[in-house]
C-alpha cells in the first residue's frame, strides 16, 4: 500500500513541476524590444469536470499585462471584451480592484473539438498599485465583463497564489 501512496505522490509531484515557468523572450526584429510571459497557469483544478474555466499568465513589455484565458464548454458563444471594460477582482477580505482591457478582442469557437468549446484571452493592464494589491492578497472571485455579460470565476486559495508567483517571476 505505501508503495502505492509513494508512486502516486511521485507522479503528483512530476505533474506538478513544470509550473511557474518563464516563457523564451520575444524579441522584436525591428525595435529590439522584449517581451516576457510566463507560463499560462489554470486558476481552477486541471481535475475540474467544470465547462467554465479560467487561466492566467502576466506578459511584460512595454507594460506589464494580466492575460485572462476563458474557456467556456459547450457552447457556441461569439463574446468580446472592448479596450477600457473592466475586469473586478474581489479579494477574500472583501476589497475589489478593477483592471481596464488593454486590447479589444473577442472569442473564438473550436468547432473541430469535441465537445466543441468557445476560448479568448483578454490582456488587462497592471500599475504599480495593482501588482502590489494582487501580491498581497488572496484572490476569491474574478470577475470578467464580456458582450455576454458577466462571466464570474470562483478561486481557491491554493489558486490565488498562482498571480503572486507569477509577478514574482516577471519581476526578476
Amino acid at each position: 500500500m505505501k508503495k502505492y501512496i509513494f508512486m502516486v505522490a511521485a507522479m503528483l509531484l512530476a505533474f506538478n513541476a513544470g509550473a511557474q515557468k518563464l516563457q523564451k523572450p520575444v524579441i522584436d526584429k525591428i525595435t529590439g524590444d522584449t517581451t516576457l510571459e510566463t507560463k499560462e497557469e489554470p486558476m481552477q483544478s486541471k481535475l475540474s469536470l467544470s465547462t467554465h474555466l479560467i487561466g492566467c499568465s502576466i506578459m511584460k513589455g512595454k507594460g506589464i499585462y494580466l492575460c485572462f484565458h476563458l474557456r467556456e464548454g459547450f457552447v457556441e458563444w461569439d463574446f468580446y471584451v472592448s479596450a477600457g471594460d473592466k475586469a473586478i477582482i474581489k479579494f477574500a477580505d472583501g476589497k475589489l480592484i478593477e483592471l481596464d482591457a488593454a486590447f479589444e478582442d473577442h472569442s473564438s469557437i473550436h468547432y473541430d473539438a469535441t465537445p466543441i468549446f468557445t476560448a479568448a484571452y483578454f490582456y488587462y493592464s497592471l500599475n504599480g498599485g495593482d501588482i502590489d494589491q494582487l501580491k498581497n492578497n488572496k484572490i476569491a472571485v474574478i470577475r470578467i465583463n464580456t458582450s455576454m455579460g458577466n462571466f464570474d470565476y470562483d478561486i481557491s486559495d491554493g489558486k490565488s497564489e498562482i498571480v503572486k508567483k507569477q509577478l514574482e517571476l516577471i519581476a526578476k
